[in-house]
């Protein structure tokens, strides 16, 4: 077998705990691999290295950036696989992003976190490091993957709730879904994927997000000349406020009007492929916005950073390809 090399970035898996506050280890120390060692030995060669050393709240263009670059200089060819530490609190974005960028990877590429620093009572960053382990041991996937307490497609994880930090899949039915790939078999898991990004990407363009809510004033928002998109996460039935009898600045319509007159697309995410739709769904698009369909806010928001930024590809086409089963298609 060959070595894994493991990416650390900081968060909570890299961090300590001193006088009741928890921040990155600034040594930088790989706790989680001394951790794994002192558990189950040598067996595996490690490469360790320091791509950031930061909390992941605090994370932003140039983390990804890094990480992109950082991921982009690896010779597959030396390793079994990848794993990279992130923290929790904007797991899911990180994921999202690398799932689809690095969509082609021809190694498995494991992102993990930690509830809680490494060595504290109660803490899963361990087990989901030795996870990860176990499965480039198998050499079962190839891709990217999120693996906390479970593996997840990283262009589908959720963002875990503030109650009990549990993260969530989208399209999943926990019920009635015995797999958490909603629909993607381990056979359209392990076909070869054409690359398509090849640059580094330079986050320059902004997306606008908005999440909308009852009796949201439009008026608030005002896109500055960095936004080259907003991104709209409506209700669940991808429903917004069509209604201007309190004030057009109340109607998502009149708010799309306005950015498309500054050269700004307006999309909406979470829509079904399916009819009918509701009338107010229909004045939305019939306004000018774009729809993403069945995709994540998540998944939606990272697409279009990425869309807008990269320059191999026209916009309109990257956002018309599922590029890593960000979009759940239904039978």
């Amino acid at each position: 077998m060959k070595k894994i090399l493991v990416l650390f970035t900081g968060g909570t898996i890299g961090s300590i705990t001193t006088d009741g506050i928890i921040d990155v280890e600034r040594e930088g120390k790989y706790a989680v691999v001394e951790a794994y060692k002192s558990a189950y030995g040598d067996d595996v060669e490690f490469e360790c290295r320091q791509v950031l050393n930061i909390l992941s709240e605090n994370m932003g263009f140039s983390g990804w950036e890094k990480m992109i670059h950082e991921i982009n200089s690896i010779d597959t060819a030396l390793y079994s696989g990848v794993i990279l530490t992130h923290g929790s609190d904007t797991l899911a974005y990180t994921s999202a992003l690398l799932g689809m960028y690095f969509r082609h990877f021809d190694i498995p590429l494991f992102i993990i976190a930690s509830n809680k620093p490494i060595g504290e009572k109660g803490s899963n960053g361990l087990f989901n490091f030795t996870s990860a382990v176990g499965l480039i041991k198998e050499g079962k996937y190839k891709g990217v993957f999120t693996l906390y307490e479970r593996v997840m497609l990283p262009t589908r994880v959720i963002p875990a709730d503030t109650c009990r930090d549990r993260f969530g899949v989208y399209g999943y039915d926990g019920f009635n879904d015995f797999s958490v790939f909603s629909g993607v078999s381990e056979n359209m898991l392990s076909r070869p994927r054409e690359r398509i990004f090849h640059n580094d990407v330079k986050f320059g363009k902004r997306v606008l997000f908005i999440e909308g809510y009852p009796a949201m004033d439009f008026g608030c928002f005002v896109p500055n000349e960095d936004t080259a998109a907003v991104l709209y996460s409506p209700y669940h039935s991808a429903t917004a406020c069509t209604d201007v009898s309190e004030g057009k600045s109340y109607a998502l319509t009149e708010f799309i009007k306005r950015c498309i007159t500054k050269n700004i697309m307006v999309y909406i995410c979470g829509l079904k492929r399916k009819v009918p739709i509701y009338s107010t769904v229909a004045e939305i698009i019939k306004a000018g916005s774009i729809p993403i369909y069945t995709t994540s806010a998540v998944a939606a928001y990272m697409k279009l950073l990425l869309a807008y930024n990269q320059e191999e590809m026209p916009v309109k086409e990257v956002m018309g390809k599922d590029l890593f089963f960000e979009e759940v298609k239904f039978s």
